[in-house]
């Protein structure tokens, strides 16, 4: 009978701390109007950096509608910068097909109209064999995109690597 109680009292204080961490996190959104996020996105995978981009859209999706504003900068670097061409013939990565990249490419699309930056790092073009008029329109070329997300980061940005 005492372990029929005990176990009993250990579900009902296991209920009541879930119940706990539920209100917590609801409350976590209280009074907050906007969210700002930087993210460093380097990876050169397409299925990751496409599961990424869909999740990073689907934040800001569930952001607004929670009534919080997405501030996102998508910082794109290294081997991702070859997302954002518009052909990789001619660069460091003409012998890989991008299978998705329509797809990539209108979800970044859809993120940057929806009020997201997209920052594609100069260094990694020139490492890329990248030209800058191979760049598609909604990408913003900068200098040198860890400058911009130290910059971000000291204004509040919340840093989100992306890999």
């Amino acid at each position: 009978m005492r372990k029929v109680l005990m176990a009993v009292l250990n579900t009902l204080a296991l209920g009541f701390a879930l119940a706990a961490s539920q209100n917590a996190l609801a409350n976590d959104f209280a009074d907050v109007k906007e969210a700002k996020t930087v993210w460093d996105i380097t990876t050169g995978d397409e299925k990751i950096f496409t599961d990424r981009i869909g999740l990073i859209k689907l934040t800001a999706e569930m952001l607004t509608k929670r009534g919080i504003k997405p501030e996102f900068v998508l910082m794109i670097h290294g081997p991702a910068a070859k997302f954002v061409t518009k052909s990789v013939e001619g660069t460091k990565f003409q012998k890989e097909t991008i299978a998705s990249m329509h797809k990539i490419q209108s979800m970044m699309s859809d993120i940057k109209d929806n009020g997201a930056k997209i920052d594609v790092c100069s260094i990694a073009l020139h490492r890329g064999e990248i030209k800058n008029e191979n760049v598609m329109p909604f990408a913003v070329i900068e200098d040198n995109v860890w400058e911009n997300t130290i910059i971000l980061q000291n204004k509040g940005y919340a840093y989100m690597p992306v890999f």
